[in-house]
């Protein structure tokens, strides 16, 4: 992890320097830095390569090989530039083998004048990059080039690839770095500088490089034993520092926590759950019985539920619920949107029916008078559940005696928004239900869900058919509107959902729209069906009238937005056509088919798009073992193709937090090592205050401020 920046206004050592003072970078260079976040020397330094291209393998201009990248030593010839029909200007070079025997091969750069300035005919070159036919000779196409004699930098070696931004080049950047890890005839190394966060021990027992070492070996390693080593320190330290944060976490959660002890007797829980419209499965009995038994300790349950979509988590969620009220305890359901919120409140009326606990939805659509008289029944214990959205950690919502926080779809939630409801509990602190119907991948769960209790509902209701899964291209849509009556006469169902609601919005008129979908549909291909329309900027009441009418089957095609991922059940629905389907995340797509096929029908859903290679669609449509993949086996590849994200926080897509490690892939050898390294340490040193883990200390501090939860 990158030191953190000095308080005073002296630089402690050289890497909080301005990032200037390296040469060769001015203020314009300084400029195009800061739009990569990178201002002092020592932000440069954690800059590290996206990727290597391998220029380390030589071979004579005789051994070349077309469509390979490599690297050559080669004597330049006679050197000319010319402008191309498009006005481009080309720098060509003959090239002679070492030995000065002439060669076929040539070198070509478009836009390098400098190429032919800087060099000189008779000069012997290292060159590296990618070797093509033009016409009957091979020829290096923009190689990157450099004196034989010279360092190899940017030839002749693993060369580091670096994240950009416009105006700066590649080269440019490499140069600084270079200039930075190895020093020169008047410099020092600034990576000797860099602290070491581990201490000796530490690394002796692990066989791992000291810190500057593996900086140099990353950005310029000397072969790839060295670089696999070197990457694997510094996914070490941050690991590790990932480790000691949430176990630290948890320890002081479970030390200083107190919560309310939440009983409710056998014969109780027997009742409830003989008067449920169905039996529970055995995933859900054990599920339950996990919870009861948290439920009962005075230290808060801190535990998360994962499901596949319609695995029955909210039975699970309404049974703690009960719970909590036989103990005299409230709960409050957080949902990430109105329309889910809306959507849990009814479940909860229909699964409590009329002699359960007293319960009200609170979102910010409820105002005026009803909202007073909801805060006001939170406040005096007069309601004993809460369904809402992110409005329910505002500080205008005092409960009476909150004994459960439940956070649906938590993935959607970041830690701080979490812990907000820890501190709505008066004294004493709720109990914690995280449910999220995205399956978290076993490496996620082992670092960073370490401080929460892990609890799986893998059993889907008994007489569920798997959901049968086809990509089909626009054209073949015809066939696919065909199939839908064939649904509708067997008196069933479908949804057909799309990527935006009106035409007229942003994105292209080839992106389908559920507002001209629904027009077209009732006019053309579905005409004389059912027809009806959904999506978020309708009125909630207006969306409620058309859930129930679906739900009573008046409506027989369903044209909505994403507002239908968020869990109406309609068991008779068969059918989901989801247009423009490679404009949804994997994780949306998986919830969408879950939509249907909760009844005893075979149900289908149908993928529309023209994006064939879309690795999201092809999970979507994979089989194993004659079944779709499940919740937990597309989650793994969602974090495989859309990158680990800023998991600690909110963000839930695109370049990880972390610098080197991929939870997506990570070495269970190295969770394990940095899982037991963390025991270890915090066993004999809890807060970190021990001199030799002052470092460590701060690099964990450093983490949580960096969320906002010092």
């Amino acid at each position: 992890m990158a030191p953190a920046t000095a308080r005073d206004t002296r630089p402690s050592s050289s890497l909080d320097l301005d990032v200037t003072r390296l040469p060769g970078i001015g203020l314009e260079s300084k400029k195009l830095l800061e739009r990569l976040e990178i201002r002092t020397i020592g932000d440069l330094l954690w800059h590290l390569p996206a990727r290597y291209d391998d220029f380390s393998k030589y071979r004579p201009l005789r051994a070349l090989v077309a469509n390979q990248k490599q690297t050559a030593i080669a004597v330049i010839g006679r050197m000319t530039q010319r402008r191309t029909a498009r006005g481009q200007l080309l720098t060509e070079a003959e090239l002679f083998e070492e030995d000065g025997t002439p060669s076929d091969v040539r070198a070509s750069w478009f836009g390098r004048s400098f190429v032919k300035e800087t060099h000189r005919e008779g000069e012997r070159v290292r060159l590296s990059g990618d070797v093509k036919w033009v016409g009957r000779s091979l020829q290096f196409s923009q190689p990157a080039l450099e004196r034989a004699d010279a360092e190899a930098v940017h030839t002749g070696r693993l060369v580091p690839i670096y994240r950009l931004t416009e105006g700066l080049k590649a080269g440019q950047v490499r140069r600084w770095l270079h200039t930075a890890i190895e020093g020169g005839p008047r410099r020092t190394a600034i990576v000797g500088e860099v602290p070491d966060l581990l201490p000796a021990q530490v690394r002796e027992r692990h066989r791992l490089p000291d810190i500057a070492s593996a900086l140099r070996q990353v950005h310029f390693p000397d072969d790839t034993a060295r670089l696999l080593a070197a990457r694997r320190r510094l996914a070490f330290d941050e690991l590790l520092v990932l480790q000691l944060a949430l176990a630290q976490r948890r320890e002081r959660w479970r030390a200083q926590a107190k919560a309310m002890p939440l009983v409710a007797a056998d014969d109780a829980l027997g009742r409830w759950t003989a008067a449920l419209p169905f039996t529970l499965t055995g995933a859900q009995g054990r599920v339950i019985e996990q919870i009861r038994a948290d439920l009962a300790r005075r230290v808060p349950m801190s535990r998360l539920l994962e499901g596949d979509v319609g695995s029955g988590k909210t039975v699970v969620a309404a049974l703690a619920a009960r719970i909590a009220a036989a103990s005299g305890a409230q709960t409050a359901l957080m949902a990430p949107t109105e329309l889910l919120a809306e959507q849990h409140a009814r479940s909860l009326a229909a699964l409590f029916g009329n002699e359960g606990p007293t319960h009200a939805l609170l979102t910010s659509s409820v105002t005026g008078e009803p909202r007073r008289r909801i805060l006001a029944g939170l406040a005096d214990g007069s309601i004993d559940v809460v369904v809402g959205t992110h409005a329910l950690v505002e500080e205008a919502v005092a409960f009476d005696r909150l004994g459960l926080a439940v956070v649906d779809e938590q993935h959607r939630f970041g830690v701080r928004q979490r812990s907000t409801f820890r501190e709505k509990g008066d004294g004493l602190d709720p109990h914690l239900l995280l449910t999220t119907a995205t399956p978290i991948p076993q490496t996620l769960n082992q670092t960073i869900y370490r401080d929460l209790d892990i609890s799986v509902i893998d059993e889907l209701p008994a007489g569920r058919l798997p959901i049968i899964t086809h990509l089909r291209t626009p054209d073949q849509l015809a066939k696919v509107w065909e199939g839908v009556r064939l649904a509708v006469e067997r008196g069933q169902q479908a949804f057909v959902v799309t990527p935006r609601i009106d035409p007229d919005d942003t994105g292209g008129e080839e992106l389908p729209s559920a507002i001209a979908t629904e027009r077209d549909l009732g006019r053309g291909e579905l005409r004389g069906l059912r027809l009806a329309l959904m999506h978020g900027r309708m009125a909630a009441k207006e969306r409620d009238d058309v859930m129930r009418r679906f739900a009573a089957r008046e409506i027989d095609v369903l044209v909505a937005t994403t507002v239908i991922e968020v869990g109406i059940d309609i068991p008779n629905a068969t059918v989901m056509v989801i247009l423009g389907a490679d404009r949804f995340g994997l994780a949306q797509l998986h919830q969408l088919r879950g939509r249907v096929g909760r009844g005893a029908d075979r149900a289908y859903c149908v993928l529309v798009s023209d994006a064939s290679e879309s690795a999201r669609l092809a999970a979507m449509v994979e089989q194993k073992e004659g079944r779709p993949l499940n919740g937990f086996e597309l989650a793994m590849r969602d974090l495989e193709i859309r990158g680990a994200g800023e998991f600690l926080g909110t963000r839930q897509s695109g370049a990880p937090e972390l610098r080197i490690v991929d939870l997506a892939d990570v070495d269970p050898q190295l969770i394990d090592e940095t899982a037991r390294e963390a025991d270890r340490t915090l066993a004999s040193d809890p807060s970190l205050e021990r001199p030799d883990h002052e470092l460590l200390a701060g690099a964990v501090d450093q983490l949580w401020r960096r969320y906002a939860l010092a």
